[in-house]
């Protein structure tokens, strides 16, 4: 009887071991799960608190509309829906609901014509009720900055309605009421806009020449009464409308030059709402306009705040264009010139902004025909205070300075400030070390001084300078900063009221400023931030404001400088114990928004293994509520964990970085390494990464989930041997991660995109201890790419090079020994390691034949290197089916070398030009196997 009572007892142990190991048995990652993974968007929250709404997106796929109720505990969710609207009430929401995505999907394999693929809807949701409606056939929708009772939207004209398709009626405009579901409908709108809280609508009506049942003309409704008047009615052009906040007034532009010129003069009209119509408040011959100025399209009005000012833009003319040439006959070309402020190549991508350049000037809506002429060509940069409504005006200009641009990345500004009262001009200074900004209010304009690393303030009525923090005894200057150039600040919290003080950041902490200078600094945060190695920073919960009322009480962001944690604190202005510790945790929070008026806080959390979701508390984080769980396929997927992982360098320094280990770790195995490195990354530690493919780098959840140990190493630098500072912490972070016997030394491999490939590229002529490595758009000449063009922005390189990233901290001509020593194409016969090269053949950021040249060398030489060139494709993948792609390379490639799985046909063989577009070669190559 004992032993049958035993031998029931081993089979029910066996039976509940066996049932838990295939209970807890999880998947490894694969490249089927991206699509599905989710991420929330467009997080927004009613004024009141009760509602929160978001956008719960797939990577690819039918998005979905997510609405919390928090007064009555319940959620609505919609699927499909891609972009929403909350009203600031909390009643409604309006979204765009898309066609299907497989509906979609199928129409572009069909290539049918637009008119034929599936159609958007409407939805509206009435929030207090959950009930909401559809509207078919929708292509946009438009509501007031804040929603208020009425949205406008556009449909189709009825095919019924087309009778020549040459000229097609324009879209139909709907304007509808959200309480009572009463429409209207505007034929051949062409603009509209509402103001501020949706009081009020203007709509420009165009019809097509050939339509005497309209006319051109200016509609005003007034939405409180449903009054509607015609403020305009002459043949012309109108466009640009733009409210008072009230929606009491209107400005808009107009022209007669209907005809497709190349540039329209256009005037300014202005209306009331107490007025039968609009009047014209300023054309080309206003008074104090330059001569030979004009408005034009780009010229786009709008009201101050407190709506005595339109604040419009002015410009010289243009040349007409020479008609008479003949364009089959004449040269196309680009003439570069010493002398150029910028090189043309930077001139080119600022050419069209260039075209649409205006200089800001003032029209009094009561003083009709005259023109305030404030920002010119000499100066045309103007700041106005106090939203427009504000004494001064700062003015700035770089234009002396952008010659030295091309090497000197440090900010020079000459700069002045406009008296609108007195309609006076004075010099702040030429140059400003730095870039100047104007206080909230108006009474200061300050800026951080990058030579002598403090912050100034210029007091705008007596015009006197004041340096803020140079009797304070900590830094104001980015101290971790290591490339060869000057520092920047720490940065601005915020102004207080009527600019009475400047809120500035240290390392940790937080400084209330005098800007008078009359008042001794408060350290607010009491150095509570220094003494335990916390960051504080200043979260503003309320775009809408500008300053800082003494009433107020901060919230804070927190980083915990040593165990990485992050949370929240709250500060109040006065009395004892003013910072209180909120939330603390081993998270990351993101996208915090707060109820306008009340102390309800939504926003995400996350870590390493915990998915981004969604939380909401009403007590400053004394509880928290969990609203979602968007991804709650993760929990069958093999994961893993992060730590940091300490160790000393080659010269003996200390370093750390991140260990990403396999869910289920055992330390009596070995675990292929992969390592990946771009400047630093420790303080990512709570980090989540989702499974996603590839732009450039390894997905690090992925390469985890298969059994891989991924380390991330900081490196930090010195100047002029950027290459050997790789080296250094990478190489004896690797060394130090080898020391475990769970490390696999025989099995590691590196990777790195841009910056990170450079060093990739570098460190694989130095040493021979890595299987495998991948370079991402690698810099392998220093002595081609210091004189190359940035193709995105147009600027040269050699800034790069002098002063940041790249941190040679010299021209070549005075250290080309420097800019050889750091340059792996010329120790290209030290390579042993297999390399993946990837650069693309649009890359704006290194020139792709910086990768071309490394590849050549390494084959010229007989060394394993692949190049994946991705066409029309930029410095990281913008094209999802490129980024797929990739993925598959980079497992197939880490896969063969760190864990012995046969090659594919593309690294056996490649992928010859003839079969390009008919083959991938991702097959195993079968005549290779077992060899």
């Amino acid at each position: 009887m004992q032993r049958f009572f035993y031998h029931r007892l081993i089979i029910f142990i066996t039976l509940i071991t066996f049932s838990q190991s295939a209970f807890t048995q999880k998947k490894q990652l694969d490249h089927s799960v991206y699509d599905d993974w989710k991420s929330l968007q467009d997080i927004s929250i009613s004024n009141d608190g009760r509602f929160i709404n978001a956008v719960i997106s797939p990577q690819e796929g039918d998005s979905m509309l997510y609405i919390y109720d928090s007064k009555e505990c319940r959620e609505l969710k919609i699927h499909r829906v891609n972009k929403y609207t909350l009203s600031a009430d909390g009643r409604f929401t309006v979204g765009m609901l898309k066609a299907p995505f497989s509906d979609v999907r199928q129409a572009r394999i069909k290539k049918k014509k637009a008119d034929d693929f599936p159609k958007d809807s409407l939805v509206i949701v009435n929030n207090e009720t959950f009930k909401f409606c559809k509207i078919a056939d929708v292509k946009s929708y438009s509501t007031s900055t804040e929603m208020g009772a009425y949205i406008a939207y556009k449909k189709s004209a009825p095919k019924d309605t087309v009778k020549n398709k040459q000229n097609k009626p324009k879209d139909f405009l709907i304007i509808r009421n959200l309480s009572t579901s009463e429409e209207d409908t505007v034929k051949n709108s062409k603009e509209f806009a509402f103001n501020k809280y949706g009081n009020s609508l203007a709509i420009s009506v165009e019809p097509e020449k050939n339509d005497s049942t309209d006319t051109h003309k200016v509609l005003f409704i007034d939405l409180k009464n449903g009054a509607k008047k015609q403020i305009s009615a002459d043949k012309m052009e109108y466009k640009s409308f733009s409210f008072d906040e009230q929606g009491s007034q209107l400005v808009y532009i107009a022209t007669k030059d209907t005809s497709k010129i190349e540039q329209k003069v256009f005037d300014v009209r202005y209306f009331k709402n107490s007025m039968d119509s609009a009047v014209i408040v300023a054309s080309k011959t206003s008074k104090g306009l330059p001569e030979n100025w004009i408005f034009n399209e780009n010229s786009k009005p709008y009201f101050s705040k407190d709506g005595e000012r339109i604040i419009i833009g002015a410009a010289p003319k243009q040349i007409p264009k020479d008609t008479t040439i003949v364009d089959f006959e004449t040269a196309i070309l680009d003439v570069w010139h010493w002398k150029d402020p910028v090189v043309q190549p930077q001139q080119l991508l600022r050419l069209k902004n260039e075209l649409r350049r205006t200089y800001t000037g003032v029209i009094d809506p009561g003083r009709p025909h005259e023109f305030v002429s404030i920002a010119n060509e000499q100066m045309p940069n103007a700041l106005f205070s106090d939203e427009g409504n504000g004494r001064f005006v700062l003015l700035t200009s770089e234009l002396p300075y952008e010659i030295e641009s091309q090497w000197n990345i440090s900010q020079k500004t000459d700069a002045w400030i406009y008296d609108m009262q007195f309609h006076q001009l004075t010099e702040i200074a030429k140059p400003v070390e730095g870039r100047p900004q104007i206080s909230p209010s108006g009474n200061f304009t300050y800026w951080w001084n990058t030579s002598v690393k403090q912050w100034f303030s210029f007091d705008n009525k007596t015009r006197k300078i004041v340096c803020l923090t140079k009797e304070i005894p900590v830094n104001f200057w980015n101290e971790k900063n290591d490339t060869p150039s000057k520092p920047g600040a720490y940065g601005i919290a915020a102004w207080g009221q009527d600019d009475k003080f400047v809120l500035l950041y240290d390392a940790f902490d937080i400084w209330k400023i005098d800007p008078i200078g009359k008042e001794m600094p408060e350290n607010i945060t009491k150095n509570n931030g220094r003494n335990d190695s916390i960051t504080f920073r200043y979260i503003n919960t309320d775009p809408e404001k500008l300053f800082i009322e003494p009433k107020d009480v901060l919230l804070l962001s927190a980083f915990d400088n040593k165990s990485k944690e992050s949370g929240f604190y709250t500060l109040k202005q006065q009395g004892r114990n003013p910072l209180v510790k909120r939330e603390l945790d081993k998270y990351k929070y993101t996208s915090l928004k707060k109820a306008k008026n009340a102390e309800a806080f939504v926003f995400q959390k996350s870590n390493f293994n915990t998915s981004p979701d969604l939380y909401l508390t009403l007590n400053f984080w004394r509880s928290v509520e969990k609203l979602t769980c968007i991804n709650p396929q993760m929990k069958d997927y093999s994961w893993g964990t992060a730590e940091i992982f300490e160790w000393t360098t080659f010269d003996g320094k200390q370093s750390q970085g991140i260990l990403y280990k396999p869910e289920n770790f055992d330390s009596g195995k070995k675990y292929p390494v992969m390592i990946y490195f771009y400047e630093k990354h420790s303080d990512d530690l709570y980090r989540y990464f989702a499974p996603a493919p590839s732009r450039s780098v390894i997905n690090i959840p992925f390469f985890v989930s298969r059994g891989y140990i991924v380390f991330t190493p900081d490196i930090h630098y010195g100047v002029g041997q950027p290459g050997n500072d790789a080296y250094n912490y990478v190489v004896s972070g690797a060394k130090a991660l080898a020391k475990n016997r769970w490390a696999d030394l025989e099995n590691m491999a590196i990777q790195g995109q841009s910056w990170g490939g450079y060093q990739v590229a570098y460190i694989i002529t130095r040493t021979n201890m890595f299987k495998a490595a991948g370079a991402g758009a690698p810099v392998s000449n220093m002595t081609s790419a210091y004189g190359g063009i940035r193709w995105e922005s147009g600027r040269s390189r050699q800034l790069q090079y002098e002063q940041t990233q790249s941190r040679i901290g010299a021209t070549m001509s005075d250290s080309l020994q420097l800019y050889i020593e750091n340059s792996p194409v010329f120790f290209a016969n030290k390579v042993n390691t297999p390399l993946l090269i990837m650069h693309n053949d649009d890359d704006g950021a290194v020139p792709w034949y910086q990768g071309i040249e490394y590849f050549m060398s390494l084959r010229r030489l007989g060394k394993p290197v692949w190049m994946l060139q991705y066409n029309k494709e930029a410095h990281n993948l913008s094209l999802r089916r490129n980024a797929k792609d990739l993925s598959i390379r980079l497992q197939q490639f880490f896969d063969h070398y760190l864990k012995g799985a046969p090659a594919p046909v593309w690294m056996t063989r490649g992928v010859p030009a003839i079969e390009k577009g008919k083959s991938w070669g991702y097959e195993i190559d079968n005549s290779t196997t077992g060899r």
